[in-house]
């Protein structure tokens, strides 16, 4: 059957010539018929990956409910808190030069902090979604060797850096109730003490937001150790004898472990896609880490010069070793103990999204079964965190080598290498950029190299000793 068109009507003595129309050309109501549904077809077949993509992007602008302030704080409450208390002694191991060395790890970890952020949006030019983190990029530039890589040195680093600050809080609170009486309590206690302490919040927290709150509290907790130590460094009795303390200008066989401590200092890199995950603006975070960056700077150089300028060789890590036995090393102790307690949440929770999220669990919060996988995961986290700290109790040793083997790897060598990678064969790629890439990982990989040996040596003289 054919579809069937009118002709025009005439009047009778009407000029007979045709008028100009458009040529139609006719087709079976059935083929016409079928013409919508295939179309109607093709289309349902696309809309799939098109809503995938769209309700990722959505779930990401949901996550997005953290202030500029809030990450402000965050990365000041990650990057300088324990890093803080090894920057006099690191300057001990290098010398006056290791000022030089901490600038340079200052800009140098700025600077890969915004190129590894750049990374998680590489897959966007190709149609994909945001990246989530270091395995993320490690597969997109490397397949799944670059995933491993890049899952294994940030899981390494989540999970250690914890334990480090529960020795850090358990040496301090065994030594506090010590000095009160406290004599049957010792480090080990102290450890599951603390890990009961930060179980609790830590099984609680559902978002960046829930431990980004306590970022302001564990920043306020680092200034306050940073005025206590300076002021009572600066006091008459330590100024006097400033000309008898021995200081060095440069310790060349030292700078490598001297150089890890400070990369160590400036490592937030593995929270820094969380965190930027989670601002309100996104396109503000090379500005917010500036200022992040120049405030820690800040706070470490003041801490390294009247430091050292005061104590010399002599000085300790962490440094409120270095003042009197009394009321201000208390509360240098007792501060600092605050912050590694707010701030253990932080890591543990990044370290936890991962394993969550390949059980499903993040996606079935309303299923009983899924909430108990959650607490379990969550409680055996800690305890093996604790197990961990009860084995391991040099803090300043461990420290140095987290810092070289982690440290290094995380802030200056992977973010370049990927980035590198990533960007090799597009047009809008820098040379400066790329060159700046390949010297701070030469240097990343140098200082790993040389600062994991020496760590290693003084850990395992120590732990004979």
């Amino acid at each position: 059957m054919r579809s069937i068109s009118a002709p025009p009507k005439y009047n009778h003595g009407d000029n007979m010539t045709m008028p100009d129309v458009d040529i139609i050309e006719l087709v079976p109501i059935e083929q016409a018929m079928k013409l919508p549904v295939e179309n109607e077809i093709k289309h349902v077949d696309m809309e799939p990956a098109q809503v995938t993509l769209k309700e990722e992007e959505e779930e990401e602008d949901s996550k997005r409910n953290v202030s500029n302030t809030n990450t402000l704080s965050s990365i000041i409450c990650v990057v300088a808190g324990t890093g803080i208390l090894a920057i006099a002694h690191a300057l001990s191991q290098s010398g006056w030069i290791g000022l030089l060395y901490l600038i340079a790890s200052a800009c140098m970890s700025h600077f890969t902090g915004i190129i590894l952020i750049k990374c998680l949006y590489a897959e966007k030019c190709h149609g994909g979604g945001r990246l989530k983190d270091y395995a993320d990029i490690g597969f997109a530039a490397f397949g799944k060797p670059g995933q491993v890589i890049g899952w294994m040195f940030s899981q390494a680093f989540l999970f250690l850096t914890p334990t480090i600050y529960m020795i850090l809080a358990s040496e301090n609170i065994s030594d506090i109730l010590a000095q009160n009486g406290f004599i049957w309590l010792g480090r080990k206690a102290c450890i599951w003490l603390i890990a009961t302490i930060i179980g609790v919040p830590f099984i609680l927290v559902r978002n960046m937001k829930d431990v980004s709150f306590l970022s302001t509290f564990a920043s306020l907790c680092t200034v306050c150790l940073l005025l206590v130590v300076c002021v009572v460094s600066m006091s008459s009795d330590y100024t006097e004898k400033i000309h008898a303390v021995h200081h060095d200008i440069a310790i060349p066989k030292n700078i490598p472990i001297a150089f890890s401590t400070f990369s160590f200092s400036y490592c937030g890199h593995v929270i820094y896609p969380h965190l930027e995950a989670s601002m309100i603006t996104p396109k503000r975070w090379s500005k917010v880490l500036l200022v992040s960056t120049c405030v820690i700077s800040i706070m470490y150089f003041t801490m390294g010069l009247v430091c050292y300028l005061v104590f010399g060789d002599h000085v300790q890590s962490p440094v409120y070793k270095s003042l009197p036995v009394g009321s201000s090393q208390n509360i240098a102790m007792f501060v600092i103990t605050i912050h590694v307690i707010l701030v253990i949440p932080f890591y543990l929770y990044v370290f936890t999204t991962r394993i969550e999220s390949w059980l499903k669990i993040e996606k079935q919060q309303e299923n009983a079964t899924s909430k108990i996988m959650r607490i379990s995961l969550r409680i055996g986290q800690v305890v093996v965190c604790g197990i961990f700290a009860m084995f391991i109790p040099y803090f300043s040793d461990f420290m140095a080598l987290v810092g070289t083997i982690l440290s290094d790897t995380l802030s200056f060598v992977l973010p370049s290498i990927f980035w590198l990678k990533l960007n090799w064969y597009r047009s809008h790629k820098t040379d400066y950029e790329a060159i700046v890439c390949f010297i701070v990982a030469m240097v990343g990989v140098f200082c790993a190299t040389f600062g994991t040996i020496d760590a290693a040596k003084q850990l395992y003289h120590d732990y004979v000793r």
